[in-house]
């Protein structure tokens, strides 16, 4: 099953492809998938769309595709991720953090939700930030 993750970047064509090939931006995660991918100029004029299908086979067929998403280990999920944080580090230089979740999204963590607030100290060491 092949599925497809998309995300504008506001550079030009060149710069991003230049950007992806650097070991220091691209996504370690779509580095070690089998995924293709693909750079197309954005409509407008509007930078650079990132293009990248995604090849899975989930074990378990449906049931185990279910129990992917809910751990958060889905390959579409897990580019999609991927990409964003590409986007940021290309845009903006860096990859913001909340107080909220300074290690990311994890399933864990939103069973754990409560209101937004800062973190304690010994909560800052345990996310190692």
């Amino acid at each position: 099953m092949s599925r497809k993750a998309v995300i504008t970047i506001n550079r030009p064509r060149a710069e991003v492809e230049q950007f992806w090939r650097s070991q220091e931006y691209r996504p370690d995660y779509i580095a070690e998938t089998e995924a293709a991918v693909s750079f197309v100029d954005a409509p407008g004029d509007r930078g650079t769309e990132v293009h990248v299908t995604v090849e899975s086979v989930p074990p378990g067929g449906k049931l185990g595709e279910m129990a992917k998403k809910l751990t958060g280990s889905e390959p579409l999920a897990k580019t999609k991720d991927a990409l964003r944080r590409f986007k940021q580090m290309v845009e903006t230089g860096e990859i913001p953090r909340s107080d909220a979740s300074p290690e990311g999204e994890s399933l864990e963590r939103k069973l754990k939700q409560r209101p937004a607030q800062p973190l304690e100290q010994s909560e800052i060491e345990k996310a190692g930030v």
